[in-house]
């Protein structure tokens, strides 16, 4: 059986290791993402969640969509195959399959999961969906990048501001307000209370992949304001995506 091997765009042979990154506050506070967990009819567990970044959507795309984000999500072990099928500068069709941690109390393990991504870059956005049925019967899900403005969802004072000030904090505060959804089966659906626990699991994993977005996202800002370097000129706008 001959084995394949297609990384495109990806260095260091798609593997990594784990780098602690400490927080950096800003001056508006972006709170967690914060998850909701359903069981809707058909699903063994549906996923929402929604969450403010310093960055804009430009800039949060390209992190998301970079070949070697695994250096920003550190639940990403390995990418073991990348694929770009399609791409017309705008629209891109990419398989990927990445090695993934997972950890829960004492226990802890990886599991690999193989998607196809769709990606828009003028609309920010991505829907990923599984390509092969192995540890997963669904396992699909979507991105979407809107502007943000931090000033706007707080506006109390800005009748005090003169309209140079404003003009200059309009500048400042654009930012990008992520929403992100996914659906996700086992192949073998546990019974109770374990299916509890693969829930708990799943939506862990979840958290940590959006809390490493915001973090990045907080730093990138940061970067930008003490330093003036761009946020794009860091990341490889090759099609990716990074999926829990």
């Amino acid at each position: 059986m001959s084995s394949e091997k297609a990384l495109d765009g990806v260095e260091g042979d798609g593997k990594t290791h784990i780098e602690d990154n400490a927080w950096v506050p800003t001056e508006f506070v972006h709170e967690p993402p914060i998850l909701t967990v359903t069981q809707r009819k058909g699903s063994f567990c549906q996923i929402d969640a929604g969450f403010s970044v310093p960055l804009p959507p430009d800039d949060v795309y390209n992190i998301i969509t970079d070949p070697n984000n695994r250096r920003v999500f550190k639940n990403i072990k390995e990418v073991a195959y990348r694929k770009v099928l399609q791409d017309d500068g705008n629209k891109q069709l990419v398989e990927v399959e990445q090695i993934g941690r997972w950890q829960f109390l004492f226990l802890s393990g990886t599991f690999s999961c193989r998607v196809l991504v769709e990606q828009d870059r003028r609309a920010h956005s991505m829907v990923f969906d599984l390509v092969r049925q192995g540890m997963m019967k669904k396992f699909s899900g979507s991105w979407k990048i809107d502007e943000f403005s931090p000033s706007k969802a707080s506006n109390d004072c800005e009748s005090q501001v003169t309209s140079e000030s404003k003009g200059s904090e309009k500048q400042a505060s654009v930012g990008s307000w992520i929403t992100f959804n996914q659906v996700v089966e086992p192949a073998i659906i546990p019974p109770w209370p374990l299916n509890g626990y693969v829930r708990g699991v799943t939506a862990k994993i979840v958290r940590e992949i959006l809390g490493d977005l915001q973090r990045e996202c907080i730093r990138l800002a940061d970067s930008i304001k003490s330093d003036g370097v761009t946020a794009s000129t860091s990341y490889d706008v090759n099609p990716s995506c990074p999926c829990s």
